[in-house]
């Protein structure tokens, strides 16, 4: 006999944790499959500190902030190309409530917030993995779950959220998942160890060095460890046939003249990982009885560490969607989540937009002088915090004659016939 709940959620990562959570807690009955056994190894580690007032509208603060991770302050990033920099400071944000976030290996972080489901009430099955969606009518009704030791079995349900992040299940299933050809990039991964790290506040920042056709991160942990990334445009930096992921790391790293500097007496702990072809979204994130979250939803870019932030925001959005529907009519039809979709879908738009402006030379090289006021620049700092839900007028303002500017730059550029990487301003170090 099929059990049945008000939600049944697929993947128990970030996204569909803030969806069990925020609707166990609104009195909802709630099930998480699933299809790995946590903790589990996942990149995205850097946090934005918009991610906070979430937290604590889930009562996850206290453990966060007993839990030990790394807290951090800013972000520091260089153009290896022209020497400029930009460091990011929170504090100096429009919106300066939220001035620190946290670095957080993943496979801890993400442990925390299942267990946080589980004691607020949410039944999570680990090692099941998801077989089939359940339609009937057109409408989402459950779906067939299987585990490991135990064959298929059903559980029906008032809404199914999709939170399976890069597997994407639903939109795969109903072929709306579209790959961003602007974003088409792979990337490498390793934790290390032993890797110097500034004095004081500035120990936590996330350091992003940006060269020729690759950019860099390291996030450092708490625990001295740190996780190292290149992202890079395959068809740009291709290697030999043969290379395996952890040559090609080094070769990637090799090829920075400041990686070596920066991770001088590091050593690789961990094997090298690789991710390609993720910047994608489903062309529909709601229907009759299902909802897309998280990177199942869309997934744009790592360079300014939004993933975890837009999953847990499109998370609460989506909780807060369907206990509206369930009061109403105690069933979640796609009409029920207008709003959800429009409101998500201008979340990933107003960060789509600096993405797309990073791999722009003319913007990078603009983003690392320094601004032509603080108006402008607390702005920007504001949107790369997270402060994307509710802009200040003002802001969109100073953002927009940004945006114009550089417009105008590269149309200056183009009639003068200068190359967009021309040296505007002198390097400086971060202090």
């Amino acid at each position: 006999m099929a059990q049945f709940y008000d939600a049944v959620v697929i993947g128990g990562g970030p996204a569909g944790s803030t969806v069990a959570t925020a609707l166990t807690r609104a009195g909802r009955s709630v099930i998480v499959f699933e299809k790995e056994k946590f903790p589990r190894f996942h990149v995205g580690e850097s946090l934005l500190p918009f991610c906070l007032p979430i937290f604590e509208k889930l009562g996850l603060s206290e453990k966060i902030r007993t839990a030990g991770f790394q807290e951090k302050y800013g972000a520091f990033f260089w153009n290896e190309t022209t020497g400029g920099t930009r460091p990011v400071v929170f504090e100096n944000s429009w919106d300066d409530r939220h001035p620190m976030a946290y670095q957080v290996k993943r496979a801890d972080f993400d442990q925390l917030l299942l267990r946080h489901s589980e004691d607020s009430g949410a039944v999570v099955r680990e090692e099941t993995a998801i077989h089939e969606i359940l339609f009937e009518a057109g409408r989402a009704v459950g779906v067939v779950a299987r585990g490991r030791a135990a064959g298929n079995e059903e559980v029906r349900a008032k809404v199914v959220v999709d939170a399976s992040g890069q597997t994407a299940f639903l939109s795969q299933k109903l072929g709306t998942r579209r790959f961003d050809t602007k974003l088409k990039r792979a990337a490498v991964f390793a934790h290390y160890e032993g890797v110097p790290r500034p004095a004081g506040r500035q120990a936590g920042d996330i350091l992003l060095p940006t060269g020729e056709d690759v950019w860099y991160w390291i996030i450092p942990f708490s625990d001295g460890t740190a996780s190292v990334g290149a992202v890079f445009e395959p068809a740009v930096t291709r290697g030999d046939e043969a290379e395996t992921l952890e040559q090609r790391f080094d070769r990637l790293i090799a090829r920075n003249s400041r990686m070596p500097e920066l991770l001088a007496g590091g050593r690789r702990i961990s094997k090298v990982f690789g991710i390609s072809d993720y910047s994608a979204a489903s062309a529909k994130l709601r229907g009759d009885g299902y909802i897309l979250v998280g990177d199942a939803a869309m997934f744009l870019d790592p360079v300014f560490s939004t993933g975890v932030f837009l999953a847990m925001a499109t998370g609460m959005r989506a909780a807060a969607a369907i206990d509206r529907a369930l009061t109403r009519h105690s069933r979640v039809d796609a009409e029920d989540l207008k709003t959800y979709e429009r409101e998500a879908n201008r979340l990933f738009a107003r960060f789509r937009r600096f993405v797309y402006a990073f791999y722009d030379p003319v913007f990078f090289e603009a983003f690392c002088t320094e601004a032509p006021n603080q108006s402008m620049r607390a702005a920007v700092t504001s949107v790369l915090a997270g402060g994307v839900e509710k802009i200040p007028l003002r802001a969109q303002i100073w953002m927009n004659l940004m945006f114009l500017g550089i417009g105008f730059d590269r149309w200056r550029r183009r009639l003068l016939r200068l190359p967009p990487n021309r040296l505007r301003a002198g390097s400086r170090e971060p202090t």
